[in-house]
């Protein structure tokens, strides 16, 4: 074969390993996923099968979760207590606001709780807000302007039902309604229950916090609308307006459950259990190495990221079914997710060695292929002149 001959071939050679190399990194990582995808899905349903008609494991409250109400919230679960100033800082980004009332009245809420407290972010549409005439009994009807009152149910099931009276932007704490002697009701404050107002355009946000040892399930905002100090109200939201009674309640994961979950955890992966809706109950996480972040990626890894991931770096998640043991039903769903280190360390460490080699074996043909054009150039000078060298 005449040597030009043999430095063609050589250099396509060379310009075709490393988009080979790249088709075949592709292949590979698709058949990775594959693999995790399996893995994940037999973890998945073992995990499953351990939380199998344990409702009181998976829920706070024994009322059943599968057909909620249109009144039944499902609070988030949150990292860390939150400030008290009106504002969704601090809340995760995933806000799943429910709306009541319609037109110009209505409030969107959004509900959260720690292992301690429940959370309540309300977002009052009112374009005039009245408030309360200040240093006055808040029972004083000719003094009563808006007012947002909280029904609920103690651990015992009595029915309870408390106000924020509002008074301007500022700090909030409410009051309940006692009756004395001669059936004389008054108003004490219950340090219990506080919050925040902020006044914002076309209305006012409220924030306030209480102790989940208050609440044994049910669970209620109502919001009275007045056009001026002592006029009848407009009344919309959860609480029936005759008794203040909710009409819906709390579906909140048992104080046991992330405890559970993170026993159950693998490095690089994410347990949670979701309502059967989809809600968020209870999650764990656990890095694949703990305690150490995961190394920033080099220039090399992120030029192969690029090649190779076409799209497909999402996280591979698998969610399987909780069944109970009485009928069978679906009580919530176990979600298993791989962390983004998990994926990175699984598909980085195998494409980066194949890779590697493919660049290695295309610089060395890329290196003989210089190495035979010199030699070719340097026979053709001794030809156009023998008496060289």
């Amino acid at each position: 074969m005449r040597p030009w001959l043999s430095l063609l071939l050589l250099t396509l050679v060379t310009l075709v390993l490393p988009w080979d190399g790249v088709r075949y990194a592709r292949q590979m990582e698709a058949g990775l996923r594959r693999s995790e995808r399996l893995d994940l899905n037999s973890l998945a349903h073992t995990l499953a099968a351990s939380l199998e008609g344990r409702t009181r494991l998976i829920y706070r409250f024994a009322a059943d979760a599968r057909h909620p109400g249109p009144d039944t919230l499902t609070p988030l679960p949150l990292p860390a207590p939150i400030d008290f100033d009106a504002y969704p800082q601090g809340w995760p980004a995933t806000r799943p606001w429910r709306r009541y009332g319609s037109g110009r009245r209505h409030f969107d809420i959004l509900t959260g709780v720690t292992n301690r407290m429940l959370y309540v972010l309300l977002r009052i549409s009112d374009p005039h807000p009245v408030f309360d005439t200040p240093l006055v009994n808040p029972l004083d009807r000719a003094a009563i302007g808006d007012r947002i009152w909280i029904g609920f149910a103690g651990p015992q099931g009595r029915p309870h039902s408390e106000f924020l009276p509002l008074e301007g932007a500022g700090p909030l704490v409410a009051d309940r309604i006692i009756t004395g002697e001669y059936d004389r009701q008054r108003a004490i404050l219950d340090p219990r229950i506080v919050g925040a107002l902020q006044l914002e355009p076309g209305g006012y946000d409220v924030e306030f916090a209480m102790p989940l040892s208050m609440v044994g399930g049910p669970f209620g905002v109502q919001i009275d609308d007045r056009e001026r100090r002592g006029a009848r109200p407009f009344v919309y939201g959860m609480l029936n307006p005759r008794n203040l009674r909710p009409r819906g309640g709390l579906v909140l994961a048992s104080a046991a459950l992330p405890a559970y979950l993170r026993r159950l955890l693998r490095p690089g992966l994410r347990l949670a259990v979701t309502t059967p809706s989809g809600a968020l109950l209870a999650q764990a996480v656990k890095p694949i190495v703990p305690g150490i972040p995961a190394p920033h990626a080099g220039m090399l890894t992120l030029l192969f990221r690029r090649l190779v991931d076409a799209g497909h770096d999402a996280p591979i998640t698998v969610s399987v079914p909780i069944r109970g043991r009485a009928d069978h039903g679906v009580i919530a769903h176990l979600e298993v997710t791989q962390t983004s280190d998990r994926w990175a360390h699984v598909r980085d460490q195998t494409l980066e060695q194949m890779l590697n080699l493919t660049l290695a074996t295309s610089t060395l043909a890329f290196l003989v292929a210089v190495v035979l054009a010199f030699q070719m150039v340097a026979r053709a000078r001794r030809r156009r002149d023998p008496g060289t060298g």
